[in-house]
């Protein structure tokens, strides 16, 4: 899987959420993302993250996992639409009720990736 240039982009936020869920204050407890960084072949040491980036991307992450359901709610036939959705479990780990319809949208090569890294659900489609 060639993951350079702006597709590339994704592997840090993945690393930071994986990083946090291993920690024992853990703030997303995304233990999805710390399975796919077991499963790709990537020296995460190298994607640039610094002391304390696994944390901002963890609040960061929490912040919209604690919007998005408050918004479904008030919409709970609503379509979303996630643009550039990388890796990001977030559909996983808010899990949308029946009525809504969510698409992640990525370049072919990252929604392939998702495609071996995560489960299929109800509501769900990939589009690459």
């Amino acid at each position: 899987m060639n993951l350079a240039g702006e597709k590339a982009t994704l592997l840090p936020t993945l690393y930071g959420r994986a990083l946090d869920s291993q920690s024992p204050d853990s703030i997303l407890h995304d233990t999805m993302a710390y399975d796919a960084v077991q499963q790709i072949e990537v020296n995460f040491s190298t994607v640039g993250l610094r002391r304390g980036d696994d944390t901002a991307i963890a609040l960061r992450a929490r912040r919209l996992d604690d919007w998005a359901p408050e918004f479904l709610a008030a919409h709970p036939e609503c379509v979303v639409l996630h643009l550039g959705c990388g890796l990001d479990t977030r559909v996983y780990r808010i899990d949308p009720g029946p009525g809504v319809r969510w698409f992640d949208v990525d370049y072919p090569e990252v929604i392939e990736l998702r495609g071996r890294l995560f489960p299929d659900r109800d509501g769900y489609t990939a589009v690459g």
